[in-house]
């Protein structure tokens, strides 16, 4: 895969990734709007509940991946290999079954944010005096959420879309993988490091302290992965 190569397919996935965070940006902030009532409406955190949430997310891994699954086989077709790399509808159950319970995770992990969230504003709340009205007013304040929805559909869709793309690789055959970040100042410094590594499809690649599977890999913690625009590859 040359340079030219690598940031023409670098190119497709941002603007692949920011048409599908702009789509569930708004289905996350709606979710997150949700949790807030549910807390509005009983005035005790514990019952803020992830289920909608996880289904948003379990929606977003679904559909990003495998329409950016289908987007890479072209590299595929473009190689010199047998030609045998293909799109599989199998996809979409191998999304849901590697996913599933990771989601449920990450919808509770998410949930609890928005819980600890809430309790910073009544301890705020209990010093400054507010009445319930106010908690209220402040907690449906857009910023309350908007900003986090946005942050969590970039984040959840670089790892839908760079699992998806390795699972169809995987199952048409690829033997290697290649790391593709965006080459400019704001990429970190634990993924310029990792540019343009080769290394076996099953294997992991070394990110910081780090090992994961691909771009957005949760393996790499929120310091690896929060805002990440990094791409992986499969190569025959």
């Amino acid at each position: 895969m040359t340079a030219s190569q690598q940031k023409q397919y670098w190119l497709q996935f941002h603007r692949f990734q920011m048409r599908y965070e702009l789509m569930y940006a708004p289905k996350i902030n709606k979710a997150l709007k949700a949790q807030v009532q549910q807390y509005i409406q009983t005035k005790d955190v514990l019952y803020v509940r992830s289920g909608g949430l996880y289904a948003v997310l379990l929606d977003l891994y679904k559909q990003t991946g495998s329409v950016w699954a289908r987007h890479s086989r072209t590299l595929y077709r473009q190689s010199k290999a047998t030609g045998q790399m293909g799109f599989s509808e199998r996809i979409v159950t191998f999304m849901q079954q590697y996913f599933g319970f990771d989601l449920l995770n990450d919808a509770e992990g998410i949930t609890n944010t928005t819980k600890r969230l809430i309790q910073e504003v009544l301890s705020e709340a209990a010093l400054q005096g507010w009445s319930f009205d106010e908690i209220v007013n402040r907690l449906e304040t857009p910023d309350f959420t908007a900003k986090r929805a946005r942050l969590i559909a970039r984040t959840e869709t670089v790892n839908a879309a760079n699992a998806g793309s390795m699972i169809n690789a995987k199952l048409a055959g690829a033997t290697k993988k290649i790391w593709i970040s965006a080459r400019d100042s704001r990429v970190r410094m634990h993924h310029a490091a990792v540019n343009q590594t080769v290394i076996p499809v099953d294997d992991k690649f070394h990110v910081g302290l780090s090992l994961m599977d691909h771009p957005g890999d949760k393996a790499g913690g929120a310091n690896e992965c929060c805002n990440c625009r990094c791409v992986v590859a499969g190569i025959p």
